[in-house]
């Protein structure tokens, strides 16, 4: 299901839910990485650019 990735396509989000490693595909990779990224920019977070790694962790208990 969806877009194979390239053969050097290399992962840039990592996506876990209840502790199980959820894979993405390239596509699926780029939307959630511009997502996040898109809401830092909203939050007027200074030097988006040149952000290394964000986490995020939502605990729905």
């Amino acid at each position: 299901m969806g877009k194979e990735a390239g053969p050097d396509f290399k992962n840039k989000v990592t996506l876990r839910i209840n502790d199980i490693s959820i894979g993405l595909n390239e596509f699926a990779d780029d939307i959630v990485k511009e997502v996040v990224f898109g809401l830092l920019k909203a939050l007027n977070t200074e030097n988006v650019d040149e952000i290394k790694n964000v986490k995020i962790e939502i605990n729905n208990e």
